[in-house]
C-alpha cells in the first residue's frame, strides 16, 4: 500500500512539476501576443489587406513583432551587461531554489546550449544496480558528485557522492536519458546498448 500511494505522490508531483512550466509559458505568450496584437492594430487598420492565407494580417503582425522581440532580447542576452544581470540574478535568487542548476544544466542541455558546466548522462551503481545518473560535480581524491533523477518525474531524486569507478558514461544526449526515466525504462535498450 505504501509503495501505491509513494508512486502515486511521485506522479502527481511529476505532472504537477511538468505542467507548471507549460502554463506559465502558454499564459506569458497569451499576453504577449495580446499586447503585440493592441500594438500592431493601427498600423494593420491602415493597411487595405485583410488576411493573408486566411489569417488576418493583424494576427501576422502581432506574431512578426513577438519573433522581432524575441530577436532582439536574443541580441541582448549576448551582451556583458546581460550575462552579469542574469548571473547576478542566478547568484542571488534562482540559486536558492532546490534543483535549479540541475534543472537549468539539463535543460541546456536539451536545448543545445553551449554550458560551462554540463550535466552529463552517466549510469551510476547504487548498491547492487545502475541507474541513469547526472554527473554534477568532480571532486577531489576520485570522487563525484551524481543526480540521480527519480521515474516517471526526473526533476526529484537524489544526490549520491561515490567513487569515480562506480559511474560509467553513457555517451548519449540528455534528452534520450530524460526520456528513458519519464517513459519508466521505455527505450532503456537502445540507451544503454553495450554498457552494463
Amino acid at each position: 500500500m505504501k509503495g501505491m500511494l509513494r508512486f502515486f505522490r511521485a506522479t502527481v508531483v511529476g505532472g504537477l512539476l511538468f505542467l507548471v512550466p507549460v502554463i506559465v509559458l502558454t499564459i506569458v505568450i497569451s499576453k504577449a501576443f495580446q499586447i503585440a496584437r493592441t500594438a500592431v492594430r493601427p498600423l494593420s487598420e491602415m493597411i487595405p489587406v485583410e488576411s493573408v492565407g486566411g489569417v488576418t494580417l493583424a494576427k501576422l503582425m502581432a506574431i512578426a513583432l513577438i519573433l522581432l522581440f524575441c530577436f532582439l532580447a536574443g541580441l541582448f542576452a549576448r551582451t556583458t551587461a546581460a550575462r552579469r544581470m542574469i548571473n547576478w540574478i542566478e547568484a542571488s535568487l534562482l540559486s536558492n531554489l532546490p534543483g535549479y542548476s540541475v534543472m537549468k544544466g539539463m535543460g541546456e542541455s536539451v536545448a543545445g546550449v553551449e554550458s560551462d558546466k554540463p550535466h552529463e548522462p552517466v549510469l551510476a551503481r547504487i548498491e547492487d544496480a545502475w541507474q541513469i545518473a547526472f554527473l554534477i560535480e568532480r571532486i577531489e581524491g576520485g570522487h563525484v558528485a551524481v543526480f540521480v533523477p527519480g521515474a516517471p518525474s526526473p526533476w526529484s531524486g537524489s544526490v549520491y557522492f561515490m567513487t569515480e569507478d562506480r559511474i560509467k558514461p553513457l555517451d548519449a544526449p540528455v534528452m534520450p536519458a530524460l526520456s528513458c526515466l519519464r517513459r519508466l525504462g521505455i527505450g532503456a535498450n537502445d540507451l544503454l546498448k553495450g554498457k552494463l
